[in-house]
């Protein structure tokens, strides 16, 4: 089944989703601003806002300042049109965050406290039972959430999933997930179609922290300079890429998989690539952690890594920068190739300031100095969220892209109307 994304496609310049696609774009929209910018007729610009005012998807607030005569009243997409989820995917947990269509969160499980179930319950999905199973309880806990919320899913219109995992592209099948081998070649969008006809978009969770840490911009042409590598730095290590303003997945999907480069050093866990000491079985959190076992230390999680790091134990530390240092080789090699102004570090190891100073030395040590003078590396804008808010810019750019509006717009107009015929009715009888 091909998955191919309509916000990918190319969509009639003036029409209907192009209208909305440039209200969307701007804060402040008008009437008579879109007939400038478009060079559409006012009165064609009017019926094409009045389709989509009909839709639920557009209305008018306040208004525009005046360039004389009358001031027009300002454009806004209207988010109470349905609601949308995003779902951060992992071997040990689910969150789910529902928003509106403007983007608004209206409800997320890490927000929820439930005297009744403990967080490591609430936050667990029956992964080993296999995807058909894990799926049907997810879409499950998602109806149980929107109802709880006192949203209706006739108002659903699609799901993201981030997944520690590359994703075939199109197709959306998980291709050799570490975190959970049976999972490969999983077809979650084929397994949520027995539940929904709504879009479900299944992306690699580093992809999304790219999309979420994407510049926002209200010119297009301001996108083309948008270059940015985003590094999740976790139990695993993933990278996504942003070119000209676009995430770039590659022939296939697996753009960005730099996590499976071969480097000097030992695996200490193991990986599903299938490269003898790639980079994510030697210096990924969870080989971190298993190192400092063997040597006699408890640690099991990226947190608990982070707590022995602020001690200043001498042992943890010098780990911790060796796993820097390698991460940051692998990564300056694609800074000289890329040349990105932004390498953007997130996940929950990207909170250890060894880790990211010991990545930081060597990017600008190894790159070129014409790469290192534009280069900035910054930790992420708020890195525990930025996989569900790439989650939820995927899937609404998705349920309101150009191309998927017009097409709902054909459907409307071929649809037959019902002509009510007009009752008889005979004098002296009232009807």
């Amino acid at each position: 089944m091909n998955h191919r994304l309509l916000q990918d496609l190319d969509h009639s310049p003036g029409s209907v989703g192009d209208v909305l696609r440039r209200i969307r774009s701007v804060d402040a929209m008008s009437r008579s601003t879109l007939a400038r910018t478009t060079g559409l007729a006012p009165s064609t610009v009017s019926l094409r806002v009045d389709v989509l005012i009909g839709m639920g998807l557009v209305h008018e607030v306040g208004n525009e300042d005046s360039r004389g005569g009358r001031r027009a009243r300002r454009l806004r997409l209207d988010g109470s049109a349905g609601f949308v989820a995003a779902v951060d995917l992992g071997a040990n947990h689910v969150r789910i965050v529902l928003s509106d269509l403007a983007g608004a969160v209206l409800v997320d499980t890490d927000t929820i406290t439930d005297g009744d179930v403990s967080a490591t319950e609430r936050h667990r999905l029956p992964m080993s039972d296999g995807p058909a199973v894990a799926v049907a309880a997810l879409w499950a806990r998602l109806v149980q959430l929107a109802d709880d919320h006192h949203l209706t899913m006739d108002s659903f219109r699609g799901v993201a999933i981030g997944v520690p995992a590359p994703i075939a592209h199109p197709s959306g099948r998980i291709v050799t997930p570490s975190f959970q081998p049976t999972w490969h070649d999983a077809d979650l969008p084929g397994l949520f179609a027995a539940h929904t006809d709504a879009p479900v978009l299944v992306e690699n969770d580093a992809n999304l922290i790219a999309i979420a840490e994407r510049p926002e911009r209200t010119e297009p042409g301001d996108a083309d300079e948008d270059q940015l590598l985003a590094v999740k730095l976790g139990t695993r290590i993933g990278c996504g890429i942003i070119a000209s303003g676009r995430l770039h997945r590659g022939v296939g999907g697996a753009a960005g998989e730099v996590s499976h480069t071969a480097v000097d050093g030992i695996a200490m866990i193991g990986c599903t690539c299938g490269v003898p000491n790639c980079l994510e079985s030697v210096a990924s959190g969870g080989a971190i952690a298993a190192r400092l076992r063997q040597a006699g230390y408890a640690a099991e999680t990226p947190a608990d890594l982070l707590a022995l790091g602020a001690q200043g134990d001498p042992v943890v530390t010098d780990a911790i920068r060796a796993a820097g240092a390698q991460i940051g080789q692998v990564l300056a090699g694609m800074v000289n190739f890329f040349n990105p102004r932004e390498v953007v570090l997130a996940g929950s190891m990207s909170a250890s300031m060894p880790l990211v100073a010991a990545i930081r030395a060597e990017l600008y040590q190894r790159c070129l100095p014409i790469v290192a003078d534009d280069l900035e590396v910054r930790a992420s804008r708020n890195p525990q969220d930025a996989g569900v808010r790439g989650a939820t810019i995927l899937i609404r750019d998705e349920v309101l892209a150009p191309a998927r509006i017009d097409e709902v717009v054909r459907e409307d107009a071929q649809r037959p109307v019902a002509v009510e015929r007009p009752v008889a009715v005979e004098v002296g009888v009232v009807a």
